[in-house]
């Protein structure tokens, strides 16, 4: 597995994007912020390394929409979902991907993200 540098973050609630993006790159990764799943989407093109995603975004596609979507378009892609308000069944996740409820700790979700079995996300 190659090393994990930049993060794409999806959260609509700002203060919960900037916190996790701060404590992320306080632990030395490059994360790259979105509001929503759109602008996320858009964001995966950048090189990314991993994503993590709330599922509720508010208005448009939700964050597990986007989830499948970099599975597909990137299959190795480590991928974490989410939620203070849903619990996804395994169906509703990419093959690969992880469920973390809120409140989480930023240090499993990136322990997460490096463990072999969490090398790819389809």
């Amino acid at each position: 597995m190659s090393r994990i540098s930049k993060i794409l973050v999806v959260e609509d609630n700002p203060l919960l994007l900037l916190d996790l993006c701060d404590q992320l790159a306080d632990l030395g990764y490059s994360p790259l912020p979105a509001t929503n799943a759109s602008a996320g989407a858009h964001l995966l093109d950048e090189a990314v390394d991993a994503l993590i995603t709330d599922i509720e975004l508010g208005a448009g596609p939700d964050g597990l929409a986007l989830a499948r979507l970099a599975a597909t378009t990137l299959p190795h892609l480590p991928i974490i979902v989410v939620s203070g308000g849903v619990l996804p069944t395994p169906a509703d996740l990419p093959a690969g991907a992880l469920f973390f409820p809120k409140p989480y700790r930023v240090d499993s979700l990136v322990s997460a993200l490096h463990r072999p079995s969490h090398a790819r996300a389809a």
